[in-house]
């Protein structure tokens, strides 16, 4: 059969394989009391596949144990992972909202450094990726632009030359990565560079009619970070630490100061609107508004008002979520943070995926399907108390 290639008896096998799948395959919904002992002698038959057997077991069983991520490492894993503390390397927003919907997740990806295998692929359309990125290379290129011709904010009277710059940079910048990636279609990859232009465009004309009248004063400021080839002169080649003793690096998209002298981080979205409104770090997995505002505090040594996510395409609506940084936005970060540094010097990083986190998740080759269904018969208290806490913070 095509969905089970093996024959239906054991002995008819031709080879290994086929008979252990033969014989799994009368297993499958068998009842397990009468089939006891039947599949045991795979786990001699294989070093590594008994290892590997009798690993995924354990991670059914109803207590934490080494099967299930990082748990209870002993103490030479614990000195590799000394070097891994908050306070002793840096780590993005990004890294760290893993956290919260896996700590697994965030162990692979921040510590391992595991990432999904490249393929390479003829580019058919405009990946979230790919767009998201040209899309901020051009609003770089024109913000950077505009600066050195003194006319920011845009104005009404100065948005049609603004378009017309905007245009011009959007050319150079699509024809550089159209050079890179040779898109297979290429009416696919005009007709999705006319939908930036279109997003952009709009994203310009919004910013003209700003009844506030930010102005953006840096662009893609950035720490920590070393290899950019876009970056504010104010950047910092050095990580920030914030309170609680977090190494941070990353690079904020702008910041704009307004007539009464407030700044604000903005983290510009090219995707749907995923963030719920009046959030502070949403469950900590929305940390960019605060996490930037207090990098920038630290780079900049001025006061940061507020941080935004503005999801500025058609896709997001031009919707922004504002997120105050007062002493709940504050507190919010210190409690993150003690709660990410405290799993970090236990050495307590399970597979505990909140709901729904596996089903995009890149790591779900490493877990398999049921790691969602294996975590909930564990016991939440105490370990998963601290986890729980973060998951239900505004």
């Amino acid at each position: 059969r095509l969905s089970w290639p093996a024959p239906s008896n054991p002995a008819d096998a031709i080879d290994d394989a086929e008979f252990d799948l033969a014989v799994l395959d009368k297993l499958v919904d068998a009842d397990p009391q009468t089939t006891i002992g039947a599949a045991n002698y795979l786990l001699g038959a294989n070093v590594h596949l008994g290892r590997a057997l009798r690993a995924r077991a354990r991670r059914w069983l109803r207590r934490w144990t080494s099967a299930d991520g990082l748990v209870d490492p002993d103490a030479a894993a614990l000195a590799a992972l000394g070097k891994h503390q908050l306070s002793k390397r840096s780590y993005s927003p990004t890294a760290l909202q893993n956290f919260a919907a896996c700590p697994y997740r965030f162990f692979l990806q921040a510590v391992h450094r595991l990432e999904p295998r490249e393929e390479p692929e003829a580019i058919e359309t405009l990946d979230p990726l790919t767009r998201g990125g040209l899309f901020a290379e051009v609003q770089y290129e024109i913000l950077s632009a505009l600066r050195e011709l003194d006319v920011l904010p845009v104005t009404p009277e100065d948005l049609e030359d603004a378009s017309g710059l905007l245009d011009e940079r959007l050319d150079e910048v699509a024809a550089k990565w159209h050079e890179d990636l040779a898109p297979a279609i290429e009416r696919v990859w005009l007709d999705g560079i006319e939908g930036i232009r279109a997003d952009l465009r709009e994203w310009l004309r919004r910013a003209a009619d700003d009844p506030e009248h930010w102005r953006p004063e840096w662009f893609e400021l950035g720490f920590g970070l070393s290899d950019r080839a876009q970056a504010d002169p104010h950047s910092s080649a050095d990580p920030v630490a914030i309170d609680g003793g977090l190494s941070l690096r990353g690079s904020i998209d702008l910041l704009e100061r307004d007539p009464a002298g407030r700044i604000r981080v903005t983290d510009h979205k090219t995707g749907k609107v995923r963030a719920e409104k009046n959030f502070v770090v949403g469950g900590g997995k929305t940390l960019q508004p605060v996490l930037y505002a207090l990098a920038a505090e630290s780079v900049l040594k001025e006061k940061i008002y507020a941080g935004r996510l503005y999801y500025c395409t058609a896709a997001g609506g031009y919707e922004e979520r504002i997120v105050e940084i007062n002493d709940e936005a504050r507190k919010a970060s210190r409690d993150f943070v003690a709660i990410v540094k405290e799993s970090l010097e236990a050495g307590f990083l399970p597979a505990a995926p909140d709901d729904r986190e596996c089903d995009w998740c890149d790591y779900k080759r490493v877990c398999g399907p049921y790691e969602e269904r294996r975590s909930k018969i564990k016991p939440p208290k105490p370990r998963l108390d601290a986890l729980k806490r973060l998951r239900a913070m505004p």
